[in-house]
């Protein structure tokens, strides 16, 4: 479809021409909610048109979906990625976590090692070359204006579509496969043919919809902030920009991070807590003229939803350094890890590998998943949830659906081999 024609005409007027192929039904015919129920209502039936279509539909724009976006459309997939905000980068941009935990593999003698590359380390150079990056020990810290811009001029250097202000609300399927994505915005709700999704929405969206099996993580939600004039002040962490420090704000523990109620109440919370610190803050000597550059767009949710892979990584598998076939990447340990009835500190932890199979549903067979929902183990959660580990799974996800589109194969009937080649030439590490 001419996607100029759309802008032109807008959704209603294509619905006719849209609906080339036989009409689709969602799986289910009742919505999901983690809320305490009042009854129910039912929707009238509706057609919804169809807009546009993609081989690559990437729900999520944050770290995984980007580099899920760019790894595909560089290897040729018309790719389609869809974000519910007017920016890219998700927790990392919107709410501040801009240091790259797990980039960087501590070890005893102080010194560090590299384990993430490819795209990752190509956006560090981009800033680093812009004067955008400090250091936070072994981790790169970036501005997160500055990665907004990059990261979109990465998806334009390689070709991906984005959409803005789209919530992804369900999916259609044809014979278990996803024929469809139905988003709602300023155009009203409309559907998205696809031949591919990954899911890389952090809350795992797709896989309830499709009737995966996954499990919900309740976690700490706080969020990261930034104040300026504060050099001098004591307070926070540098930022590479000249004044402007880091906050970090712990909140509460184990919550709930999909409850809307339970996220709002956080959110008005914090930005009370926020500006008022600020405002305590100025009546200390010297620190007059500080003030409060931003509060986040987004709370800091860490983990929700979790999937039940074909495999997924397991605890020992990352304390004992396990090497798998089927690896897509590797990633640092910066935290110490529970395992075997004790503890490993993080200087003495290994770098652990990544398999495909973590990021494979057991059924539906054109999704992959990427991001903080990917299959782990819950001891994992720290490393798993990080920036360097998302990056890592969407390039893997990007290039595997990418590969699946061009052989006509499924997520699990893939060349593994075929799959660790292109990734090694997108400059992506697989060994420690």
């Amino acid at each position: 479809m001419d996607r100029r024609l759309f802008l032109k005409t807008g959704a209603a007027g294509l619905a006719g021409l849209a609906l080339a192929k036989p009409e689709t039904q969602a799986k289910t015919q009742t919505s999901h909610t983690p809320l305490d129920t009042q009854g129910y209502v039912r929707e009238p039936a509706r057609r919804i048109p169809v807009v546009d279509s993609a081989d690559v539909v990437v729900i999520g724009g944050g770290p995984a979906g980007f580099a899920a976006a760019v790894a595909a459309a560089r290897e040729g997939s018309d790719v389609l990625l869809l974000e519910r905000l007017y920016f890219l980068g998700g927790l990392f941009t919107g709410c501040g976590v801009t240091p790259i935990i797990n980039m960087f593999h501590p070890s005893e003698n102080g010194k560090s090692r590299q384990a993430v590359f490819g795209i990752c380390d190509e956006l560090c150079q981009r800033l680093n070359e812009a004067g955008m990056i400090s250091w936070e020990g072994i981790r790169p810290k970036v501005d997160p204006e500055a990665t907004k811009y990059f990261m979109e001029d990465f998806c334009a250097g390689a070709g991906v579509r984005i959409l803005y202000g789209v919530q992804a609300a369900q999916v259609t399927q044809s014979g278990g496969a996803i024929d469809s994505v139905i988003v709602e915005g300023k155009s009203g709700r409309v559907a998205i043919r696809c031949r591919f999704v990954i899911d890389a929405s952090g809350d795992g969206d797709v896989l309830e919809w499709t009737g995966e099996d996954f499990t919900i993580c309740q976690n700490d939600i706080g969020a990261m902030w930034r104040i300026g004039n504060a050099d001098n002040s004591g307070k926070g962490s540098p930022t590479p920009v000249k004044g402007v420090r880091t906050m970090h704000t712990a909140g509460e523990k184990n919550q709930d991070g999909l409850d809307m109620y339970n996220l709002t109440r956080i959110q008005l919370k914090l930005r009370k807590k926020m500006w008022e610190d600020v405002a305590q803050w100025r009546t200390l000597e010297g620190n007059e003229d500080l003030y409060l550059v931003d509060t986040p767009a987004l709370v800091g949710v860490r983990t929700t939803r979790v999937l039940d892979s074909v495999a997924n990584v397991t605890t020992e598998g990352a304390a004992t350094g396990k090497v798998y076939p089927d690896v897509i990447g590797i990633t640092g340990g910066e935290s110490n890890l529970k395992y075997n009835g004790g503890k490993i500190l993080k200087n003495k932890r290994l770098m652990w590998q990544i398999p495909y199979s973590s990021l494979t549903p057991r059924h539906v067979p054109n999704l992959l998943v990427a991001g903080r929902c990917f299959g782990f183990e819950k001891e994992l959660t720290y490393d798993a949830r990080e920036i360097g580990t998302c990056l890592v799974t969407g390039q893997a996800a990007g290039v595997a659906a990418s590969l699946a589109v061009a052989r006509r194969q499924s997520n699990r009937g893939i060349d593994i081999s075929e799959l660790q080649s292109r990734l090694r030439a997108q400059h992506v590490k697989l060994e420690a």
